[in-house]
């Protein structure tokens, strides 16, 4: 693609463009995958007060001496 752009516009620097698209193409990446384990904000309290709750469960029978 960097070549063909080069070929049809005079003023495109060509390879040195390379670089800058790679970087830029691999933040795009990074943000997609780290966006599948966002929680949306709207359930993000109900999701803790669920959590919370279903630790309180678990420490109901624990011996806090133990």
């Amino acid at each position: 693609m960097i070549e063909e752009l080069a070929d049809l516009l005079c003023d495109f620097p060509g390879e040195t463009n390379q670089t800058r698209c790679f970087t830029h193409i691999l933040n795009l990446i990074a943000k997609s995958i780290i966006k599948q384990f966002d929680i949306l904000k709207a359930h993000a309290d109900e999701v803790l007060y669920d959590t919370a709750k279903e630790l309180a469960a678990l420490a109901v029978d624990l011996d806090i001496e133990e």
